[in-house]
């Protein structure tokens, strides 16, 4: 059984968190709070928003009880992480999992945030939201495209909605479709978290990998990782996101690209298969839902969620 968050309304109130990085401009936050408000809604900002702990936004501690307080608040109709970073694998296990169950809202980030939104439908059984992080809320950048999808996603009902590259960028690399519930997000995240029980379950899934600033020789460790832990072949097909900055460095020219490395790791298994579908690290950013039964249409390079999201 899923717990399904409610979509949003006019006026709900919307958390902010920060579960991994501090936040390095806290005009970001103000800025964040002013968007959002000026879309009509009611803002709670959470400590860790404040919070500084070296790199991270707080303690351990501190970051895992802020985000159970904003699932406990019934007031706050969804929570959206302010960035990503790193720190959310410390915290994962000190999470009550049983109280976002019993109070199932959205939940939505990226980046090192796949940590939770793959623990939190996985231990808790709320679906997510691989979706734009508060930093970016009233940029230049995040107008347009990446807006719009992410309001049509928060605030609409979602079955039988088709995700596409607006540019139409994205490529096939195998052929045909398939059905599953979509889970993943950020590559070195998911590598890490394989082995625990905090990891994306990947069988009869539907994948999605994307990441950032990493050279083709750390995904090639990376892609080892999940082959190695045979859970790749349990997959029904596969959704290769942006890899931002992940060309080989001047020193390693003629090296494998990242695309040559998923066509080493990945065509052998003869599942439908798109790469340089637009959601990570760039833009425009299409938002993705993390644990809902979705076809992957390879040919089309598109996206159909099959299940409704929200509470009926």
């Amino acid at each position: 059984m899923k717990y399904k968050p409610n979509k949003l309304k006019p006026n709900d109130k919307i958390g902010l968190v920060c579960p991994a990085f501090k936040n390095p401009d806290l005009s970001s936050t103000k800025r964040a709070v002013e968007y959002l408000k000026s879309k009509g809604y009611q803002i709670k900002v959470g400590e860790t928003c404040y919070a500084s702990e070296g790199y991270l936004a707080g303690s351990d501690q501190l970051r895992a009880k802020d985000l159970e307080k904003m699932f406990l608040d019934d007031e706050v109709k969804a929570i959206i992480c302010m960035r990503g970073g790193y720190g959310a694998s410390r915290m994962v296990d000190l999470i009550d999992y049983d109280i976002i169950k019993a109070h199932p809202k959205l939940f939505v980030g990226y980046s090192d945030i796949t940590v939770l939104l793959n623990a939190i439908y996985h231990k808790a059984k709320v679906p997510t939201i691989h979706g734009m992080v508060g930093f970016a809320f009233g940029t230049e950048k995040f107008v347009g495209a990446s807006e719009d999808d992410f309001w049509e996603l928060m605030t609409k009902d979602q079955k039988n909605r088709i995700l596409k590259d607006p540019f139409n960028n994205a490529k096939t690399l195998i052929g045909g479709s398939c059905c599953g519930e979509l889970v993943g997000g950020n590559l070195s995240l998911l590598a890490t978290m394989i082995a625990s029980d905090y990891g994306a379950d990947f069988t009869d899934k539907i994948l999605f990998i994307e990441e950032v600033e990493e050279e083709p020789y750390k995904l090639d460790r990376y892609f080892s990782v999940l082959r190695l832990s045979g859970k790749l072949e349990k997959v029904k097909g596969f959704i290769f996101g942006y890899f931002t900055e992940c060309e080989p460095t001047e020193k390693r020219k003629g090296t494998q690209t990242y695309i040559d490395l998923i066509k080493e790791y990945f065509a052998h298994y003869q599942k439908p298969m798109i790469y340089d579908f637009p959601s990570g690290h760039s833009y425009p950013f299409i938002n993705l839902p993390i644990g809902i039964e979705v076809r992957l249409d390879a040919d089309e390079k598109s996206i159909t969620i099959l299940e409704e999201l929200y509470q009926k």
